[in-house]
């Protein structure tokens, strides 16, 4: 549901297309929130929030959700998600994914 028009998006539709090009479907449903519209349901693989518009409800707090739904496989596409597959410096050289698959984001 986008801001300020209102556009619905068929986000089935969508991640069909986006999970058939090998990349994840992101959906930031500030708007709606998870009370309307729930879109991992609906085919999305990580949903995003705005805290401070929408789940606060007042201006009163700062802070964002990002929620993985789980249902993408970033291992398929390695070369498209290097920060995932290379080694990582700052936590002594760990490889997410090949090191925790789904649950490097769980």
């Amino acid at each position: 549901l986008g801001n300020p028009r209102g556009d619905v998006l068929d986000i089935r539709a969508v991640a069909d297309v986006a999970h058939a090009a090998g990349v994840p479907l992101i959906v930031d449903n500030t708007v709606p929130t998870p009370f309307l519209l729930r879109p991992i349901e609906h085919g999305a693989d990580i949903v995003i929030h705005s805290a401070t518009k929408f789940l606060g409800g007042h201006g009163t707090t700062i802070g964002g959700v990002v929620v993985d739904g789980g249902t993408f496989d970033f291992g398929a596409h390695a070369e498209r998600f290097p920060d995932f597959h290379e080694p990582d410096p700052s936590y002594h050289g760990l490889r997410y994914w090949p090191a925790l698959g789904p649950g490097a984001f769980a």
